[in-house]
Parts: C-alpha cells; sequence; structure tokens
C-alpha cells in the first residue's frame, strides 16, 4: 500500500505542475483577441482619468468625432495626473476600490495603455492564486497533496482564466480571497497578535479591491463563531493531517479564571478560545476604520453610486434567474459559452452540478467540522450578502457570475477534498469498478476545463463581454459600408461601449455623438458627405421623429438583447411631374 500511495502522491503533484503550466500558458495566449468591453474600456478610462461625465461632458455635446479620437480618451494625457486619477474614480466610479486601478496605472505607466498589456498586467496578478491556494489547502487540510489537486482543478477551471484575462479586479480578489483565508485559519491556530495583524492587513488590502469582501468577512465571522461555540467548552484548534481539531479542558479555563493577581499579558493565552472572536472582531473593526478613506467617496457622490448600480435591484423572471443559476455553477467546471436556447448548456450542467452536490455531502460526511464548516460558511457569506437582499427586496445580485467567486472557491475545495478523500482514504478498500469510476471523474473533469479554455483561447468574444459580445458582428457591417456615420447618445451604457467599438472599426469611420436623447432632440441637420446612417442604441420614438424630420429612411440590420442598429438611407426623390 505504501508503494502505491507514493506512486500516486508522485501523480498528483505531477498532474498539478502540468495544470499550473497550462493555466499560465492559457492566460496569455491571445489577449488581444477578444472584444474589450464595456467594463473593461471603463478600467481604461479610469487609470487614464477619464471616468463617467468626463468622457460623456467632452464628447457627448453633438460632435461628429472619427473612431481614433475616442480612442484618444484610453490614453494618458499630459495634463492630468495620478491626484487627478484617485479624485475622479472616487467621485465617479466609487463602487470599484481603487487598488486594483492603482496597480494597473503603475503597470501602464510603464509599459503603455495596449489592451494585450492591461489584460496582460490583470493575467499577471491573477498567477497569486495558485501559491495562496496551495497555502490554505494546508492550512485547511494539513496535506500538500491537496493542495497539489486543488492546483489542477483551479488551473483549469474556465472561469478563473476568463476573469485572468479580463481588465478587471476579480482575477486580484480571487488571490486576496484565498491569501486572507488562509491567514485566518494560522491565525486562529497559532493565536499570536501578529497572525491577527497580517489577517487583518489582507483583509483591507482585499476590502480596496472588491466591495464584496464584505461577503468574505461575513463568512470569517461565522466560521470563528463554529469553530468556538459549536459546543460548550472552550478549545483551541490545532493543525492534523485530518484537518483542524480541538483541545482545551474545562478545568484549565476554570483556572485561569481564578488568576486575580495582575501579570504581564500572555497573548498567546489570550487569544486562544472565544477570545478568538474578539480577535476577529477586532481586526475586522480596524479594516472598516481604515476603509473610511474610501467611504467618504461613497458617501460623496452617492447619487451617481445610486445611478450606476440600481441595475442589479431590477427584478428577473423566476426561469431566467433559474437559467443563470445553472449556467453559473456549472461554468466553474465547463463553459463552451452556450446560448440559453441550446440545450447543451443544460445537459452539460447535470453531472457537474451533481458532482458539486455530492462533494459537499461528502465533506460533511467525512471531514471534521473545523473542515467542512469553512467551506460551508465561505459559501453561505456570499450568499446572504446577495441572495438575501434578491430575495427580500427583488433584484438579480446572485445571479451576476463574477460576484459569486467566493462561492465557486468553496465549491472547487469541496471538489479538491472529495477526489482527494476518494484517491487516499478509501481507494485500497474501493473494488476495480469504483476505483475506475473515480479515475474516470477525475479525467473527465480535467477534460471538461482543458476542452473549455482551449474554446475561449481561440473566440473573439464570450459570455462575460455582456452587452458587446456581439461587437464584432456589428464592426464588420460598419466596416464594410460606405462613407457611414454612426448616431448615438450619452445615455446608459453608450459612452464606453461606443469606444469599445472603436476598437474594431476602422479608425476613420465618423460618430455623431448626441446628448442624451430623451433630453433634447438634435437642431442641427444631417451632416453632408455620408452614405447611410447607422442608429445605434437610441428610441423607437426618437427614429420615428427623426424620420418624420429629416429626409431619411431605415430598416433593422441588428439587433441581441442590449443592442438595436438601424441603417438609414437618403429616401428617393419622387419624380417631378
Amino acid at each position: 500500500m505504501i508503494p502505491q500511495r507514493s506512486r500516486l502522491l508522485k501523480v498528483v503533484r505531477w498532474i498539478g505542475i502540468a495544470g499550473l503550466i497550462l493555466a499560465i500558458c492559457f492566460r496569455f495566449l491571445h489577449l488581444d483577441r477578444k472584444v474589450y468591453w464595456h467594463d473593461e474600456v471603463y478600467t481604461s478610462l479610469v487609470i487614464t482619468a477619464h471616468p463617467g461625465r468626463y468622457l460623456t461632458k467632452d464628447l457627448f455635446n453633438g460632435k461628429i468625432v472619427q473612431a481614433k479620437d475616442l480612442l484618444t480618451y484610453q490614453h494618458f494625457a499630459p495634463s492630468l495626473t495620478l491626484q487627478d486619477m484617485l479624485v475622479r474614480k472616487g467621485l465617479e466610479d466609487a463602487q470599484h476600490p481603487p487598488l486594483y486601478y492603482l496597480l494597473i496605472y503603475a503597470g501602464a505607466k510603464l509599459g503603455g495603455t495596449s489592451i494585450a498589456f492591461i489584460r496582460g498586467l490583470s493575467a499577471f496578478l491573477s498567477l497569486a492564486i495558485f501559491p495562496a491556494l496551495y497555502w490554505l489547502c494546508l492550512e485547511l487540510f494539513g496535506s500538500a497533496v491537496y493542495g497539489w489537486v486543488a492546483i489542477g482543478v483551479f488551473a483549469v477551471s474556465p472561469v478563473h482564466l476568463i476573469y485572468a484575462q479580463e481588465a478587471r479586479q476579480y482575477g486580484l480578489w480571487t488571490a486576496l480571497v484565498l491569501v486572507s483565508s488562509a491567514l485566518l485559519l494560522k491565525a486562529i491556530r497559532s493565536s499570536s497578535w501578529q497572525n491577527w495583524g497580517l489577517y487583518a492587513l489582507s483583509m483591507l488590502v482585499a476590502s480596496y479591491t472588491s466591495l464584496f469582501t464584505l461577503g468574505i468577512a461575513i463568512s470569517h465571522c461565522f466560521y470563528v463563531l463554529l469553530v468556538d461555540c459549536i459546543s460548550g467548552n472552550r478549545k483551541t484548534l490545532r493543525s492534523q493531517s485530518g484537518g483542524l481539531r480541538r483541545s482545551f479542558t474545562f478545568q484549565q479555563l476554570l483556572a485561569f479564571k481564578q488568576r486575580l493577581t495582575w501579570k504581564p499579558v500572555n497573548w498567546k493565552e489570550w487569544l486562544d478560545g472565544r477570545n478568538r472572536i474578539i480577535a476577529c472582531l477586532v481586526s475586522l473593526i480596524g479594516v472598516g476604520v481604515l476603509f473610511t478613506p474610501w467611504l467618504y467617496f461613497m458617501v460623496v457622490s452617492k447619487d451617481t453610486l445610486h445611478q450606476t448600480t440600481n441595475w442589479i435591484g431590477l427584478p428577473l423572471p423566476w426561469i431566467s434567474s433559474l437559467e443563470l443559476f445553472i449556467a453559473n455553477f456549472s461554468r466553474i467546471f465547463i463553459d463552451f459559452n452556450f446560448g440559453f436556447n441550446n440545450p447543451w448548456i443544460y445537459i452539460c450542467a447535470i453531472p457537474f452540478l451533481s458532482l458539486q452536490l455530492y462533494s459537499l455531502f461528502n465533506l460533511y460526511r467525512t471531514s471534521s467540522k473545523a473542515v467542512w464548516g469553512f467551506v460551508v460558511t465561505l459559501i453561505a457569506g456570499t450568499t446572504l450578502l446577495l441572495g438575501l437582499p434578491d430575495l427580500l427586496l427583488g433584484g438579480q445580485r446572485f445571479t451576476v457570475n463574477r460576484y459569486l467567486i467566493p462561492c465557486f472557491i468553496g465549491i472547487q475545495l469541496a471538489v479538491v477534498y472529495c477526489f482527494t478523500h476518494l484517491l487516499l482514504k478509501t481507494w485500497a478498500v474501493f473494488p476495480k469498478w469504483k476505483r475506475g469510476l473515480v479515475i474516470a471523474g477525475c479525467i473527465g473533469l480535467m477534460a471538461a476545463g482543458v476542452g473549455s479554455c482551449g474554446v475561449y483561447s481561440q473566440a473573439n468574444t464570450w459570455w462575460n463581454k455582456v452587452v458587446n459580445s456581439n461587437y464584432a458582428q456589428i464592426a464588420e457591417i460598419l466596416n464594410r459600408s460606405d462613407r457611414p456615420l454612426v448616431v448615438t447618445d450619452g445615455d446608459i451604457y453608450n459612452p464606453a461601449s461606443m469606444v469599445s467599438l472603436s476598437y474594431l472599426l476602422n479608425p476613420t469611420i465618423h460618430f455623431w455623438l448626441l446628448p442624451k436623447v430623451s433630453d433634447t432632440f438634435p437642431d442641427r441637420g444631417v451632416p453632408e458627405g455620408f452614405q447611410s446612417l447607422f442608429m445605434m442604441n437610441l428610441s423607437e420614438q426618437f427614429r420615428h421623429r427623426f424620420e418624420a424630420t429629416y429626409p431619411w429612411q431605415g430598416h433593422l440590420v441588428f439587433q441581441d438583447e442590449w443592442n438595436q442598429v438601424w441603417q438609414l438611407k437618403p429616401k428617393p426623390v419622387a419624380p417631378s411631374q
């Protein structure tokens, strides 16, 4: 058994290393191939100090500009400083804390603002996921084997690749969630003020990366309460190969309480037992205090903050929420960009959702309370933060894939434990057919991940590009047209989306950028020198009024869930009598 187990450990290690190599290759492959979508454009607008109303105020006032003019707002202006960037971001984009943008700003100052470089910086930051994951598995499971299996599973996870290659903060935030969780377990195990201080620092860094770190704080509080209050006695946690274990006698607790004379504080003793709850709360309160500078911007810009985030409170039909739930949680392991009308998205989801449910059940049944409690609370914190408001107030918070990353991490840890436990703990007692089933499951999981990542790396768009996922088709229509003029306004997603579209267009294609058309109507005539107008994302009422005012008539040339493009041409002149 020992030689067989040793061979198995070597195989697992090599699979983890191979997965890590694949993860690095996938992250830096074809970085500039996919459409640079609305949110990524906004990242570049932020780091160049042109967020929100600054772009709209400068250009969306009836001007006619070329595509290359829109792209100038994706590059640094010599007159704008780092201070301008931070202040403007705080006033226009307070829902996203500034740490990630500061890192990208520093990198872009050195290497430029190209799509490949900005995404490459995000991909590089996401590589911190793997050492952090290995460390977390050591702290949680007490064995390096779990760490190597976890690296293999996370390395070929399509959802982590998607957010690693996106010019947003979610790859970095994933790494910080893992680091802060590992530091929490270490602080609980060692009970030293230094470790609690490091934990607080990691949570502060994570908070300045994403506001959804609040869900992680909730998870960690639940976990500390669980490990200290699940029984009546005060206990400590010690890391062993089966997970975290507890030991502290009631008699020792009573003797401690009977010490009435003053002595120098023994920090380790003070932090043992339920005082860990106090240490955790003090750490998180300190994080909250140090986060107040950014809270100031959130309060000052509350109106803008509400306007840019009120979409998450819009209710969805229950069937749409169910479809998104199935898609989001299956995309942890398999993702071929199937649409919701394609039955294969549900066929592929069934085995992987079943695996997730079985893994959580197996974790609860076979691991210690300290192990399954950590995974369950990690999932529960974000679920409560997002799901409870949806149930009580309505909305779509729990359907947004990128907000659910902590839930994905918890589920993946459960799957890692399931496969590793089956391979190491029960392998000897399994009949051959069960061993074959476990091996087939491992191969199937890895194959689905590698296949998904391979297809994703070759595609020019993906579901996460949302409002701009079909912009390549729109760009093709515009690029093959003779002297087109794109007409749009400054409403909602249009300003950043037009910048996204400009990356795909001939640089000399013109835009007629109007103010919000619900507030005004252009008083100037149609500019001369253009063969056709393309009205993009404008209301039907505006188009009818335009056709009634000017001698142009149109037909629909493109429509999807988010965009509508009408091509207008001059009305034929009636022959004179």
